[in-house]
């Protein structure tokens, strides 16, 4: 059951509606992410007239009621709004009359409306809630959804059947009130749930004790799965390889996409029984659900051939598309499925980021527990073919979609960076991250890698790992394609140095440095590029050098020719690699002293003594040393190895290096 967390301080009318949307959006059961909408009708005064008007807020277009503050809602004159019905009665259409809602909005508020706005202006009531639970769906999605409803709600709620949201629903819903005047809610058909109330709390609290009545409801009928036998033992197997594949083959347009790996107990409960193929092909029934997850999942069983299988839904899709397009249809998009069951395995799901990716699982285990309740009080229903495809091809979702911005640099790109939780390593992954890839950092460092995976980031995470330790490197890599899906971008970079010339060098040191630099480079350009060629979309490799490397270090024999053997692997990965579409390239910095781990006190004591200086002197020392006279900091060697990474600047550079030392004469590059 869901518990009641109403624990409001005193605030004001718009505040208080936006902690109860706050509060029904932080629980997936009521509703989905971006899904459902809440409204208060205010009493305000006009800034033109003086006089006190009724504005309705409401949550605006393409919000999310769980993370929603106040510039996400909407506000509307009331009265205006309803005046639209003589427009719509006069011909004017569902889509024509969303373009006249902004002619009604109060205050100078940008913030587009919601589709639903008419299901709340209709409401005689101060506050509406809208939700899409899991439970009352499972009602509204079953073969007698309308008898369902009175024998669970009596005559306190009402049923209207599928209408597509908008202002017929509108009206539909306002009639069923002056029908049935004593109602609090409505169940809409394959939809969800819409109650009211002239109190803010006594609204909240009908929507919680709504949902529960209906998940109630459903647990007293609840006997055997809903979904046929167990043909299959629950596995979390690993989809790593598979993902890998899939990440590949559905790109679309030269976009890849990022993926997401659910195998929680109820997904692989779902995918693990006899009738998983008949209620996948079924499709979802909430018209937000499917926005995300297409008109259905594709069904992959493990060891089955993908590529012929994502052929096969690609075609399936385009057949669907051409039986339900109108002249007007926006043309098809990425035919490729976004959701993937696979039996016994669990469910792949894809978005051009990660979040997007994370929604559209969560939407699909939604889809699960609405099948799940259905199948228990009666038979599960989807929209009709039709219906759906007139949602996910609706022309105000396509100019929504118009109007997203610009997509980052980066964006759909996933990046690893070895040695990446201070210096070069963390400018470059912020700045990768910042231009929109997922980035994952790899650091020795615990306490740095806590300081990475901030609470809430699901883009940028870190992993402590040793990368001389092959095994955990390998893991590393595993963990990154089980986060997003595979790796475009790796820039490797972990390093450190000794001192020493060939004489006093230690076996210890030369061990030391030969694991770090040569052994856990080539393996961690190994594991990329092998993951690379398994994805076949290509990558980018950046090797972080050192001006060593062309020019050797007075006192630093091993690291000098470990920062040479860098270069030449490099070389050598480029010339080989690029028939897979895979670029290696480097750069050579010097002197980054700032927030460098290669310049411990250790390293810093014995440089200014080699050089004769006192150690406060070395940024000085080695800024007045460059032809252009200033220091090197981890942030300008980030924009040359971000350069390099990304194919819309340096696509036709290959085997490069670039000096990033201020201009270092010795180190030319010849």
């Amino acid at each position: 059951m869901i518990p009641n967390l109403w624990n409001a301080p005193a605030l004001s009318a718009v505040d208080l509606l936006i902690y109860r949307s706050n509060l029904l959006g932080s629980d997936p059961r009521i509703t989905n992410f971006g899904g459902g909408n809440t409204s208060a009708k205010v009493d305000e005064v006009d800034p033109l007239s003086g006089e006190t008007v009724t504005v309705m807020w409401v949550k605006g277009s393409g919000g999310d009621l769980g993370t929603m503050k106040r510039a996400g809602l909407a506000s509307l004159y009331l009265e205006p709004v309803l005046g639209l019905e003589s427009r719509y009665q006069a011909g004017t259409t569902e889509d024509e009359i969303v373009g006249l809602y902004q002619h009604c909005n109060f205050g100078l508020n940008p913030t587009a409306c919601s589709i639903d706005t008419p299901l709340h202006a209709f409401v005689p009531f101060k506050h509406v809630d809208h939700v899409h639970a899991d439970a009352v769906i499972a009602i509204a999605a079953s073969a007698n959804a309308e008898a369902l409803t009175k024998e669970i709600y009596g005559d306190e709620v009402g049923y209207v059947p599928w209408k597509r949201p908008g202002f017929e629903l509108g009206l539909m819903i306002r009639d069923q009130i002056l029908q049935r005047p004593g109602i609090k809610g409505i169940v809409m058909g394959s939809h969800g749930l819409i109650n009211w109330a002239d109190d803010a709390k006594e609204c909240y609290e009908l929507t919680l004790r709504l949902i529960n009545q209906a998940q109630s409801f459903i647990d007293s009928r609840s006997t055997s799965s809903p979904f046929g036998e167990q043909m299959m033992f629950p596995q979390s197997g690993d989809l790593v390889e598979t993902t890998a594949i899939l990440r590949g083959l559905t790109t679309f347009n030269n976009l890849s996409n990022i993926a997401h790996m659910e195998t929680s107990e109820a997904v692989l409960d779902f995918v693990s029984r006899s009738r998983l193929s008949e209620l996948a092909q079924m499709g979802t029934s909430c018209p937000d659900h499917f926005l995300r997850t297409k008109i259905r999942p594709m069904i992959l069983e493990m060891g089955q051939p993908i590529e012929p299988a994502l052929e096969e839904y690609r075609k399936g899709y385009s057949e669907y598309y051409e039986r339900c397009k109108h002249s007007n249809s926006p043309a098809i998009r990425n035919p490729n499925p976004s959701v993937i069951l696979v039996p016994g395995r669990g469910m792949i799901t894809f978005g051009k980021t990660k979040k997007e990716a994370m929604v559209t699982s969560e939407f699909y285990c939604r889809a699960i527990e609405v099948m799940r309740g259905a199948e228990t009080v009666s038979k599960y229903t989807a929209l009709p073919e039709q219906e759906a495809f007139d949602i996910e091809y609706w022309l105000l979702e396509e100019a929504k979609l118009q109007r997203m911005p610009a997509e980052k640099e980066f964006s759909r790109k996933i990046a690893l960076v070895t040695g990446g939780g201070q210096g070069i390593g963390l400018a470059t992954a912020k700045q990768l991250h910042s231009k929109g890839a997922c980035v994952v950092v790899l650091d020795l460092n615990e306490e740095k890698i806590a300081e990475i995976n901030a609470p809430g980031l699901v883009d940028f995470v870190g992993i402590k790992c040793d990368v001389t330790d092959s095994q955990a490197l390998r893991e590393a890599f595993r963990s990154t394609v089980e986060q997003f899906g595979g790796l475009d971008i790796c820039v490797i970079n972990a390093g450190n140095a000794r001192r020493g010339t060939v004489a006093d060098t230690t076996d210890a040191d030369y061990k030391f440095l030969s694991d770090l630099l040569m052994k856990a480079y080539f393996e961690a350009m190994r594991e990329a590029t092998q993951l690379m060629i398994k994805q076949g979309l290509g990558g980018n490799l950046v090797v972080v050098g050192s001006k060593n490397a062309a020019t050797v270090g007075s006192n630093a024999a091993i690291y000098s020719a470990t920062k040479a053997f860098e270069l030449h692997l490099m070389r050598s990965a480029a010339n080989d690699l690029a028939k897979h579409g895979i670029r290696c390239n480097a750069v050579n910095p010097d002197a980054v002293i700032q927030g460098s781990g290669i310049w411990s006190d250790a390293w810093k004591t014995q440089t200014a003594a080699s050089l004769g200086i006192a150690i406060e002197q070395l940024p000085d020392y080695y800024r007045k040393r460059s032809l252009l006279g200033v220091e090197v900091h981890p942030e300008h060697v980030a924009e040359a190895i971000c350069w390099l990474a990304s194919d819309a600047k340096s696509s036709r550079t290959t085997g490069a290096v670039i000096p990033v030392d201020a201009g270092v004469r010795e180190a030319f590059m010849r």
